[in-house]
């Protein structure tokens, strides 16, 4: 999943942790550890660690190092597992120090995967709509459910957050992919087509999104336009998965009357 998260600001060679009188503190490297409150927030108050921490605080000491260290997805699907298994269990005392390299060793992963967890508390694909969700102030666990929610609609190419607004434009009504241009680079970088007199024939056919993936989708037989041969009607057809994407759903997609030779509204 690409967002706007760096995880390698947050990285550091070493993690440690100090129980003081003024609390609970936990570096990466020589700086305090961010609580990655942005990523999921369980405890905004801070971190604890043993058996008798709490367990809102042992989450977010489990977020906050799983996302620096693994990245944001492995921190919102196994935080649960890895605060109760193991920053409960396995970290004690006043100090604790891990090295980035024995963290991320399997025998870590080991010590917290496949044992009893308390309940995972980040949203899930259900419990997000993007039609009513407010996208300026989500957390990266919300992000990842929408993801997960509309995988099958969603564009891939660049920031994640910006596709996810692009995506509510359209099924609020404020975008329409039908009525945007078709460029011929369209064709090359995301349909692939390497055939200079078929990208310059396409582009010349049809002046919109709508009217090309209509046709590209829905018409009998693609051959009827100059250049368009075998391999590239081949090459046009399995855009189909793409094109969705890029309506944001196949029923944004204009419907193509073969008969008439014009398009029409589904």
């Amino acid at each position: 999943m690409k967002t706007s998260y760096s995880q390698s600001k947050y990285r550091a060679r070493r993690y440690r942790g100090e129980r003081t009188l003024g609390g609970c503190l936990v570096y990466a490297g020589d700086d305090l550890l961010d609580k990655h409150l942005m990523v999921h927030t369980v405890s905004p108050g801070g971190f604890d660690w043993g058996p008798d921490a709490s367990p809102e605080r042992a989450c977010q000491l489990a977020i906050a190092l799983l996302a620096s260290a693994f990245g944001v997805e492995v921190a919102i699907d196994d935080y649960h597992l890895f605060a109760e298994n193991f920053v409960k269990r396995e970290l004690s005392g006043t100090e604790w120090s891990i090295r980035l390299q024995d963290f991320r060793d399997l025998s870590f992963r080991e010590q917290y995967l496949h044992r009893d967890y308390p309940e995972n508390t980040a949203p899930q694909p259900d419990d997000v709509d993007i039609e009513t969700i407010d996208l300026d102030s989500i957390t990266y666990a919300d992000e990842l459910a929408l993801v997960r929610r509309y995988d099958a609609v969603l564009w891939k190419k660049g920031n994640t957050r910006g596709n996810l607004h692009r995506l509510q434009e359209i099924r609020l009504g404020n975008r329409d992919p039908a009525a945007e241009s078709l460029p011929e680079q369209w064709l090359s970088t995301h349909g692939r087509l390497t055939s200079a007199a078929a990208k310059r024939a396409i582009a010349e056919e049809f002046e919109t999104m709508g009217e090309f993936a209509a046709w590209a989708c829905y018409a009998t037989t693609l051959r009827t336009v100059d250049h368009v041969g075998e391999s590239t009607e081949e090459r046009i057809r399995s855009l189909r998965s793409t094109l969705i994407r890029w309506f944001g759903g196949e029923e944004y997609i204009p419907r193509y009357d073969d008969e008439q030779e014009m398009l029409v509204s589904g």
